[in-house]
């Protein structure tokens, strides 16, 4: 007979199943008082009738087994840090990979389209977006192209058309290339869907595009040219789609004339590149050689998202406006007057004195060379 939380069970009240599980792995004594709670835990897998038995453990011999209780979710803590690294590592390389190859694509795109178009022949790359044909007429055949005016698109309105599909079909052929980049912002209650980077209000409409009617914002990225020693950012701004000058990096040499121009050294070559730039959701900048050494651990290193203290070499092609923070309070992965981000990890706001971290960012650069083609009388 054995006592279990105030109750009698004798032997023949255990399940015939049971009993050779009962007889053979448990010793005498353990056989006749079972005050064990490991006694119990054996019986809980195997008989049904202990499953609504129970009993306090009075001595040590069920410890074995109460040591090993709780051994699966110490092995899954270790692990789970690691699994998480390498889950975060790999989505975000993913879309890092993705971004890459269509915004080369949207490179060639522009170089091929921009090398077809009827231009002038000694005008520059910026003097080809804003030329008119007929002149005064306000229709640039270049923003047949692209335009920036469509890298923001007003989901509310949707340009008057009836679908977000149809309108994108009716934006220039760069743009269309550039759509699947565009994340998603609210503005005072307007849903927007745009492309990365600050968000800018257009202050001059004056050269807008007739249809589709524009959302009224701009987009302009900011280049970290410098960190202080909280990580604070001084930025340069340059726009979505430049082109190469004669000089800088990636362009081919040659003299002062633009490479756009018919007279340069190069006779007209189409040379652009486009800036993307891609912050991480699931992972945060840290400078890694703030001390000079590269090598030490960086935790302490954050690159803080103070806003307030970022200094600007440039002015931007319009006025920065900061999109709603995200249901938390943070900016965001692409958030913030800047469009630097924000997110908080590995509790931030005390480890940065109030202040969120940047995510992790890196400027992608799809470059592309064509040479002319058609040139306008």
């Amino acid at each position: 007979m054995m006592l279990l939380h105030g109750m009698n069970v004798t032997g023949e009240q255990i399940p015939r199943q049971c009993q050779p599980l009962y007889q053979h792995m448990l010793p005498r004594r353990m056989r006749r008082a079972a005050w064990s709670w490991a006694l119990c835990s054996v019986y809980r897998s195997v008989c049904p009738r202990c499953l609504r038995l129970a009993c306090k453990p009075r001595h040590g011999w069920g410890n074995r087994w109460l040591r090993r209780r709780g051994a699966v979710l110490v092995e899954f803590a270790l692990v789970a840090l690691v699994l998480y690294l390498v889950l975060a590592a790999t989505l975000e390389l993913g879309r890092l990979f993705y971004s890459a190859q269509v915004l080369q694509a949207a490179a060639d795109v522009a170089a091929r389209e921009l090398a077809r178009t009827p231009l002038p022949p000694t005008v520059s790359f910026e003097e080809a977006l804003q030329w008119e044909d007929p002149p005064g007429s306000g229709i640039r055949p270049a923003r047949r192209v692209y335009d920036p005016h469509y890298l923001v698109l007003d989901l509310d309105t949707l340009g008057g058309r009836s679908s977000l599909m149809e309108l994108v079909a009716d934006l220039p052929v760069v743009n269309q290339q550039l759509f699947p980049l565009m994340v998603y912002s609210e503005y005072q209650g307007r849903r927007l869907l745009r492309y990365p980077g600050a968000l800018l209000l257009d202050t001059d409409p004056s050269d807008d595009p007739p249809d589709p009617p524009p959302a009224g914002f701009l987009v302009a990225i900011p280049v970290v040219a410098s960190r202080d020693g909280r990580g604070v950012e001084t930025i340069r701004w340059v726009d979505v789609v430049e082109d190469l000058q004669a000089g800088d990096e990636g362009a081919p040499p040659g003299d002062a004339l633009d490479p756009f121009n018919l007279l340069s050294a190069q006779r007209g070559l189409v040379g652009l590149r486009i800036n993307f730039p891609f912050q991480a959701a699931t992972m945060s900048s840290f400078d890694p050689a703030r001390d000079g050494n590269p090598g030490d651990p960086n935790l302490s290193e954050l690159n803080v998202a103070d806003d307030t203290s970022v200094t600007e070499l440039n002015s931007p092609p319009g006025t920065p406006v900061s999109p709603e923070p995200t249901a938390g309070g943070m900016p965001g992965t692409y958030g913030g007057i800047y469009g630097l981000g924000g997110q908080a990890a590995l509790n931030s706001p005390q480890l940065a004195a109030g202040f969120p971290l940047r995510p992790f960012r890196r400027v992608l650069v799809g470059q592309a060379l064509a040479r002319r083609e058609v040139f306008a009388p």
